[in-house]
């Protein structure tokens, strides 16, 4: 049978040990997630549960039997302590009202801890600094509950002073809780101002706790007050040792003055038969009939004294020898396995139950809800940036390849319209030159430079106003596929807009040279008179005495001499370089208009396009950042919650495997009728190391 409680235990701590880590992990979250994170106000229920977790699994890995002592103050609960430990625990177990557990066990040397509801730990090797201590730790705790009474509030130390002792570890060298195993839970004193009700005080051992030993002085025995919350008890422990202290040298009077030994000394039996007719309640009267209930008359100072002093057996109270003897059968029975395997299991699943509870509280779902809207958000932030770079490296100039064709046609149909109106104008200049004394140079540059100026002019224009045209079209007269055009609206990048300031900031067309029709001076057809006959003028001479220069014709010609040296053939000279130049005009507008408003226009747009595009880059790098820091503080939450929940899942059913596999065992055991014999077990813990744990296994 002790092979099967270790068996038992070495399983069950490979089932439910895993899930601290998580548990640990959370907590860890908790701490480095700011107050305002929903789920924070949950760390203390985390760290409850955490103690609680680690209580049972302590318990059952060191296969502990906790005996839990509870009764009024001054009842003798220490005196009793200090009778089953065979050791002087007295000086621990009576700290100063204190409303906390004591918890006293075997070790290798006597020391002490302190445990607090925040988690934190702290050692003492000596009593003295404990008890000072204690009686600090006493003082704030009043203040804290005198502070919530003021304010209207129950009073909750995990809520209202974390810092309050939960609980006190004594460990003894050389007593008897080393050869039965059992642990020794001294309770506060019933009626203490400070002991926040035994449900809080008995978390601990629901489900968990092997049996109780309840102690009452015989003098307070008949007080219903002492019993008014021993129906707590009998839910919470299977078997409960009701202890009466009794005073083996109490005396009373007869008649005729002699003091002789009280009843509660010479017959203490009546004293409980007495109590059991007359004073137990319903309840109280089933369970000892079940028995559930077992009642001892103990004169506790004297079985403290003689166990202390190492007596024999038969020279100790025989109430205690019963005590002591049943006790132990108990914690060595198959019955208790039986009870401890169950409770051990069923605590488990509470446990888990309650932590998959706490993982699915509101604040950790409106967690999750964030934690989904900032993926959501940031994978469209992500997806913006993509189709921004996309947008940067976008060749444009398919999209401006429409909107060019229409400035190109309007450009083309100006230039040619306007040329015929030019060809006439020019044309008619050379007639009114003709009829004038104006030079040559003053036909060429007065007259036909500005009229050429003004055909550039109306043909830019008519360009311009084709290019604002397509500019108030539907997405700016550009052909942007759809997702583009989506991205583009989602930036506040207005097209229009960055189309006209790309348009208004153009610089001059590409012309080529000033507007001049180039006349060769040399090639005028003129007419030599008689006189330069004679004086063997050439035809150059006389054209630069009747023209000046060729570079600078201004020389004045009169009407007379115009009709006389040049004639007709002058005349259709100079109409044929206004016709050959009209040809040449009309191709080269053409070209460096569309070069200006083509590649021109469709740089200068691009520019303006990519220089907005680059501007959103921060802000879109930014949101990113900030959505990237929220999820990863999201995540730092809720990753180990997760881990925690998948951890929670693994156990019941490993439970439930559990209490099949032992349960067959002890029904076996029933039918066969072995006894659970104790045995010494180490005064301190095996390492538990997962590599050893499973070749154990």
């Amino acid at each position: 049978m002790r092979t099967q409680l270790r068996d038992f235990c070495l399983q069950f701590d490979g089932v439910v040990r895993p899930v601290l880590a998580p548990v640990a992990a959370v907590l860890a979250a908790l701490d480095a997630a700011g107050r305002t994170t929903p789920g924070t106000a949950h760390k203390l229920a985390f760290t409850d549960l955490q103690h609680h977790l680690q209580t049972l699994c302590d318990k059952v890995s060191s296969q502990e039997a906790y005996v839990l002592i509870f009764g009024p103050l001054k009842s003798g609960k220490s005196t009793l302590m200090n009778a089953i430990a065979a050791a002087y625990v007295s000086e621990v177990s009576s700290l100063p009202a204190y409303p906390c557990l004591v918890f006293v066990s075997a070790g290798e040397r006597r020391d002490y801890g302190v445990q607090r509801y925040d988690g934190s730990t702290q050692p003492f090797t000596d009593s003295i600094l404990l008890h000072q201590h204690i009686h600090e730790a006493h003082t704030r705790l009043a203040a804290a509950i005198r502070t919530a009474e003021s304010n209207g509030q129950e009073f909750d130390p995990q809520e209202h002073f974390p810092q309050a002792v939960r609980r006190v570890d004594v460990h003894v060298d050389g007593s008897a809780l080393a050869a039965t195993g059992a642990v020794l839970v001294d309770t506060p004193g019933l009626y203490t101002r400070m002991r926040f009700g035994y449900d809080r005080m008995t978390r601990d051992f629901r489900d968990a706790a092997a049996c109780a030993i309840f102690v009452v002085k015989s003098d307070t025995l008949f007080l219903e007050q002492v019993f008014a919350e021993f129906q707590q008890l009998l839910n919470l422990f299977s078997r409960i040792f009701l202890v009466v202290n009794v005073d083996a040298q109490k005396r009373d009077v007869t008649p005729d003055g002699k003091l002789v030994p009280a009843l509660e000394q010479s017959q203490p039996e009546l004293v409980l038969q007495a109590f059991t007719d007359l004073a137990m309640s319903a309840p109280l009267k089933r369970a000892a009939a079940e028995g559930r209930v077992r009642m001892y008359p103990v004169d506790l100072l004297h079985a403290a004294s003689a166990v202390l002093q190492q007596q024999p057996v038969d020279q100790q109270p025989a109430g205690f020898v019963k005590f002591r003897t049943e006790l132990t059968d108990y914690l060595a029975s198959t019955e208790y396995l039986r009870a401890f395997l169950r409770d051990s299991l069923q605590r488990a699943n509470s446990l888990m139950a309650e932590l998959g509870a706490l993982c699915g509280a509101s604040e950790f779902g409106r967690l999750r809800a964030r934690q989904q809207d900032a993926t959501g958000q940031l994978e469209s932030v992500r997806q913006e940036q993509q189709r921004l770079q996309q947008l940067l490296r976008h060749d444009w100039s398919k999209a401006f390849a429409a909107a060019a064709a229409q400035v190109q046609l309007e450009i083309e149909r100006s230039a040619r319209d306007e040329g015929a109106n030019l060809l006439r104008t020019l044309g008619a200049s050379i007639d009114t030159w003709f009829l004038s004394s104006h030079s040559l140079d003053w036909l060429l540059t007065s007259q036909w430079t500005p009229l050429l100026q003004e055909y550039r002019n109306c043909v830019l224009a008519a360009g311009r106003a084709a290019a604002e045209q397509t500019i108030q079209q539907a997405d700016a007269g550009l052909d942007l596929p759809a997702e583009l055009a989506e991205l583009l609206q989602d930036c506040d990048i207005d097209l229009r807009r960055l189309r006209s300031q790309a348009l208004a900031g153009l610089a001059a067309p590409p012309w080529r040279g000033k507007p001049v029709v180039p006349v060769d001076v040399h090639a005028i057809p003129i007419k030599r008179g008689v006189l330069d006959v004679v004086a063997f003028r050439s035809v150059d001479k006389v054209r630069h005495r009747l023209f000046g220069d060729k570079d600078k014709p201004d020389v004045k010609v009169q009407a007379r001499d115009k009709a006389a040296r040049m004639g007709e053939p002058g005349r259709l000279y100079l109409h044929q370089q206004v016709v050959q130049f009209r040809a040449e005009l009309a191709p080269a507008s053409c070209a460096a208009l569309q070069q200006h408003f083509g590649a021109g226009l469709l740089a200068a747009t691009t520019a303006a396009l990519r220089q907005a595009l680059t501007a959103q880059q921060p802000r879109l790098a930014s949101k990113a950042a900030e959505l990237q820091q929220e999820l990863d503080r999201l995540q730092a939450v809720l990753e180990p919650l997760a881990r925690l929940q998948a951890a929670i899942t693994t156990v019941p059913p490993k439970t439930a495997a559990l209490a099949s596999q032992f349960g067959a065992q002890l029904a076996a055991a029933d039918r066969t009728g072995p006894v659970l014999q104790p045995q010494p077990r180490p005064t301190a813990p095996p390492a538990r190391n997962p590599e050893s744990r499973r070749e154990r296994r």
